[in-house]
């Protein structure tokens, strides 16, 4: 059984439920490691002074945020401490939303949520019931390894599942991402009919497993 990323407890209203969250995904891409081709010796990277050959230890790496000039503000530790969002071990719903209503676009990550121990049980059950019934998910906010996500929770199956999601400002505009786009327009009614029947003759039911990775799969071979 997988080790919980984070344990703390849902909350909205007067209802609390102890839970833990546990990673719902897990990459598979291939990885390397880098050797010197004609030693066979393992290559490293290491952190080095611009201009130098003198490799600096962590302790004494401090952080730079770019400015639009070009230009370095160094940051240290105990400033950014200072501002990190207060350390807390609750996900708080503040609001309930249609599901269909939230775009794809603005997922992130999923995890799992699961009952703490027994006696959140039933807490748990029934929340994930009164949430399949009602049809929504819930939006809340919770800090996590010093960082503040949004996150939307709905149920699934035996499982609630928590998505963490962008924020409105990381999503870009498509219009300015992408340039030219065609508007609304009218188009010929016997080539928008003959597209849709294209689209209907290619539906089916969906089936993650159907679907495979077959460059890592080729790689791995």
């Amino acid at each position: 059984m997988a080790r919980p990323v984070w344990q703390g407890a849902i909350t909205f209203g007067l209802v609390n439920v102890g839970v833990g969250l546990y990673s719902a995904t897990e990459e598979q891409t291939v990885s390397f490691h880098q050797f010197e081709k004609d030693t066979g010796k393992r290559v490293r990277n290491k952190r080095v002074a611009e201009g130098t050959d003198r490799e600096v230890d962590y302790a004494d790496v401090a952080k730079g945020y770019e400015t639009e000039s070009g230009d370095h503000i160094i940051v240290t530790q105990e400033e950014l401490e200072q501002v990190a969002p207060d350390t807390s071990r609750s996900i708080t719903i503040d609001d309930f939303v249609e599901l269909a209503d939230i775009d794809p676009i603005y997922y992130e990550r999923a995890y799992y949520l699961a009952p703490r121990d027994e006696a959140n049980e039933h807490a748990y059950a029934l929340l994930r019931e009164a949430m399949k019934r009602a049809g929504l998910a819930g939006i809340a906010t919770l800090v996590m390894r010093n960082k503040q996500y949004l996150a939307a929770i709905r149920a699934m199956d035996d499982v609630l599942v928590l998505n963490t999601m962008h924020f409105a400002d990381e999503v870009r505009e498509p219009a300015e991402t992408v340039g030219s786009l065609p508007g609304k327009r009218e188009l010929p009614k016997r080539e928008l009919d003959t597209a849709v029947r294209l689209i209907s003759e290619l539906t089916v039911d969906w089936d993650p497993a159907h679907y495979h990775d077959t460059h890592r799969e080729r790689v791995l071979k």
